[in-house]
């Protein structure tokens, strides 16, 4: 017997309010429950846990905080996600476009516009950081650049380790888990109901590619990210699989980590943020040119855009 969606009925924008209802209560809860854990786990104050998270000193507060931004992810991205793909479809599998597989070949070459959009993305990053704001905006922007060096520092105590085991926590934490969750929420269901609110499927991308942009809530890297969320947008909408752009982001984070590590233990020379990045103003618009052109082959060879769109 078929199992039914209470809510598979109701409109989009009843759709959309309800997954943001299970996302704020998810993420509420499971960061108190994050928290409760600390407060027991340190015997410690609320306020001195806050400072633990935001400045990670010992190799205890570290493996908190890894453990606090795994909670996190589950509360956020996987929960009120799933819980809301449970009332509005019949096969979850099937909502998300989980249910087939992808064409091998296709899913190899979008492996490969992980790499040929480094050039760009990286000239993103660097156009993203020379952003300037009115004198007016001045202590926005000071603000902003303090958020910016807390994000780096934070990002350093928890990618900083010289054991395999280290660098699987990290690959699990940092690329394994936003890969799937995050695909989860912003091209399994969230482009999903802005196709079907808009009926417009490029504007569905541009939307669902601004918030996860903002959510990292990281202004000077939100330009990069944007265009990230773009190639993970038209990857799902070319493909019709959501296998793709999970693959591609676990690529993409994945890589991050791993050069971190060597990098961070002497066996190469280039570091995570200059990975991929080119000063020949040529490189970077082959690197578009040529992503472009490798989105464009798939696109010709599904020939099935917005597949697993339409439920």
């Amino acid at each position: 017997m078929k199992r039914t969606a209470l809510l598979e009925n109701i409109s989009p924008w009843a759709k959309l309010l309800l997954l943001s209802a299970f996302l704020v209560l998810s993420a509420l809860l499971t960061s108190l429950l994050g928290l409760l854990i600390g407060k027991f786990y340190f015997e410690t104050d609320l306020a001195s846990l806050a400072d633990y998270l935001a400045n990670p000193t010992t190799d205890r507060q570290v493996y908190f905080l890894k453990f606090y931004q795994l909670i996190n992810q589950i509360g956020v991205f996987f929960i009120p996600v799933i819980i809301f793909a449970l009332f509005v479809s019949r096969s979850v599998s099937r909502y998300f476009s989980l249910d087939q597989p992808p064409n091998t070949t296709n899913l190899l070459i979008m492996g490969v516009v992980v790499f040929t959009m480094l050039p760009f993305v990286n000239f993103l990053g660097e156009l993203n950081q020379g952003m300037q704001m009115p004198d007016s905006l001045k202590w926005v922007e000071e603000w902003m650049r303090e958020m910016e060096d807390q994000a780096a520092l934070i990002t350093d105590a928890f990618l900083r380790t010289s054991s395999i085991g280290g660098l699987m926590v990290n690959l699990l934490i940092v690329a394994l888990v936003p890969a799937i969750g995050e695909e989860l929420l912003f091209r399994g269901a969230l482009l999903k109901l802005f196709a079907q609110i808009t009926r417009n499927i490029h504007l569905s991308v541009l939307i669902t590619s601004l918030l996860f942009a903002a959510i990292h809530i990281q202004f000077y890297g939100f330009l990069p990210r944007f265009f990230i969320g773009m190639m993970l947008g038209y990857a799902y909408v070319i493909t019709g699989s959501l296998w793709v752009p999970m693959a591609m982001h676990f690529i993409n984070n994945g890589a991050s980590v791993m050069i971190y590590y060597l990098h961070f233990n002497g066996y190469i020379k280039v570091s995570m943020e200059k990975f991929g990045a080119a000063d020949n103003t040529v490189y970077i618009i082959g690197s578009a040119l040529i992503t472009l052109w490798l989105l464009l082959i798939v696109s010709r060879r599904e020939r099935r855009w917005f597949a697993g769109l339409k439920e």
